[in-house]
């Protein structure tokens, strides 16, 4: 059953929203970061899917520092990379002290700009055996004061990478793509692109409801569990 727990993070306090089977063995974990919408249905349903095979799931808000009366689609302009690492790096904190959580088993996933986010935690801590990534864009700019970008420390992630995309998308468009796979190759990273035609950003969402993202949307979530069941089975 989903609940929502509190932790503290940087004198703030931040929100997780959390599922997952109940075990009294060590298991798989997924930090799931969200779109620009938040935990809302979409979020929510992503969760119940991953729950639903195995996976605790942990998503965290990372918005948690700007005001309650910004509405969620807005905050995006607020937040900072520095911060984000932080509270992804408190949420692994939180999931390792777990009993029911195998901490060589935590993998990074992201939509939308949970997606940039999931680039950034993976280059940026240490811990996560995979990431999984489904149309992140600004990869190549930083949030906040800093000048060092998740581009800029793709060198760094640990584990397989596995990625989603659509072609007809602008953010990130097929050239950003290409250019975070070439690095990550540069770099001896061992990952696979999946690329759609006809399609463009936010196919997983069942708001996308033509027949070609749909097709997209089912050989996305096809072969997430073909990796994560090769990576951190549950």
């Amino acid at each position: 059953m989903a609940e929502t727990t509190a932790i503290p993070v940087q004198g703030s306090t931040m929100d997780i929203y959390m599922d997952g089977p109940a075990r009294g063995t060590p298991g798989p974990a997924i930090v799931l970061l969200y779109h620009r919408e938040g935990v809302d249905d979409f979020t929510k349903l992503v969760v119940r899917t991953l729950a639903a095979k195995g996976y605790r799931v942990a998503v965290p808000d990372v918005s948690h520092r700007v005001a309650r009366d910004i509405p969620m689609k807005d905050r995006k302009a607020f937040l900072k990379d520095d911060e984000v690492v932080a509270d992804i790096g408190a949420t692994v904190q939180w999931l390792r002290a777990r009993p029911d959580v195998d901490e060589k088993h935590i993998v990074i996933m992201g939509h939308c700009m949970g997606g940039r986010m999931a680039l950034l935690g993976a280059g940026r801590l240490p811990g996560f055996c995979a990431t999984v990534v489904y149309y992140g864009g600004s990869v190549g700019k930083p949030w906040g004061d800093e000048k060092q970008t998740p581009f800029d420390t793709l060198q760094n992630i640990k584990g397989p990478v596995i990625g989603f995309f659509g072609n007809n998308d602008t953010h990130p468009s097929p050239e950003d793509v290409n250019r975070i796979d070439a690095a990550l190759t540069e770099h001896g990273i061992t990952h696979t692109f999946h690329r759609y035609d006809d399609v463009g950003h936010g196919f997983i969402s069942p708001r996308h409801d033509t027949p070609t993202e749909r097709a997209a949307a089912a050989d996305a979530w096809a072969k997430t569990f073909a990796f994560l069941s090769g990576i951190a089975p549950a």
